[in-house]
């Protein structure tokens, strides 16, 4: 899950000033800086608070984390990934990811691509971005449960065996200045995307974007149309219109793509993570169903797309 976190000014009759961490979906407006009670810690602390340019304000932190917390208390084979980005107050963030999530939080160093599955199970897996890692890691290191990300598709990035946190490879979003036809903008740059592979190296995880931004059109509504049947026909077209290039970049050259038997060979090299907006289970399964697809119609997807 995408996460973007900031400040949100309150006032308490008794308490007076505070404040609250919560989720946003929109460009911000820096208000003020200083001190007051933050609702996330119950202590006063110094918090930046914003104003919203359009868009709205989503769940509280707190209430997030503790949701996320229940989930893999109650489904113990089962992780959860929180990366957050464009985020404020960066230190407060990972005090009360500490804080809430508890004994669930994933507090293991070490590159998290090569880690086993069964190691992740019954966490909540917290990841910051290069900047958010700047402003905490003297407070708070890799074994506190602050991890790091870095999307390889950034100008320069390279993959670190030794990193501790995830590396991807993928972007998403569409232009805000290009407000039109936004379904068929993330299309063309998730194809882009996929043909770019993991710089031959196949511990790299790849990440699908499947969502739109924008200003002028309604994002719930653009939403609902990127999932008709047609849409979701798309998506499994999308899915391996960049295989070709993705794989032969990666694929061990005494393995064949075209033959049956490199089926389950292929698939070690599709997308990892595919991002989208208002989840909900019909799209889920929608995704989850191309595991299968990806593991039947690999090589005739390969001939497809090299022919």
């Amino acid at each position: 899950m995408a996460v973007r976190i900031a400040g949100v000014s309150q006032k308490d009759e008794v308490l007076g000033k505070e404040a609250q961490l919560k989720a946003y979906r929109s460009a911000i407006k820096f208000k003020s800086e200083g001190s007051r009670v933050l609702k996330d810690l119950g202590k006063q602390t110094d918090v930046q608070t914003a104003t919203l340019v359009g868009g709205e304000w989503g769940m509280g932190l707190t209430k997030m984390l503790t949701e996320a917390k229940k989930f893999v208390e109650q489904n113990p084979d089962e992780f959860l990934i929180l990366k957050f980005d464009k985020c404020t107050n960066w230190t407060a963030i990972a005090e009360t990811c500490i804080r809430v999530l508890g004994n669930s939080i994933y507090a293991k160093t070490g590159n998290l691509n090569t880690k086993p599955i069964g190691e992740l199970g019954g966490s909540v897996i917290v990841l910051f971005g290069e900047s958010g890692l700047k402003e905490v890691r003297k407070t708070y290191s890799a074994k506190t449960g602050i991890l790091g990300f870095k999307n390889l598709a950034s100008e320069g990035a390279s993959y670190e065996p030794l990193f501790d946190g995830l590396q991807y490879l993928g972007k998403g979003g569409t232009s805000v200045v290009k407000p039109f036809f936004k379904i068929s903008q993330n299309k063309d740059k998730q194809s882009k995307l996929m043909k770019k592979g993991g710089d031959g190296n196949p511990n790299v995880m790849g990440m699908m974007y499947w969502t739109t931004t924008g200003i002028f059109e309604n994002i719930k509504k653009r939403n609902t149309t990127m999932w008709t049947a047609n849409k979701q026909s798309a998506l499994t077209k999308l899915w391996s219109n960049g295989l070709a290039e993705s794989v032969e970049s990666r694929l061990a050259k005494n393995i064949d793509p075209a033959k049956d038997s490199s089926g389950g060979m292929l698939k070690t090299f599709m997308p990892n993570f595919v991002m989208i907006d208002f989840a909900d289970a019909a799209k889920c399964m929608t995704i989850y169903d191309l595991n299968s697809v990806a593991a039947s119609a690999l090589t005739a997807a390969w001939k497809n797309a090299t022919a």
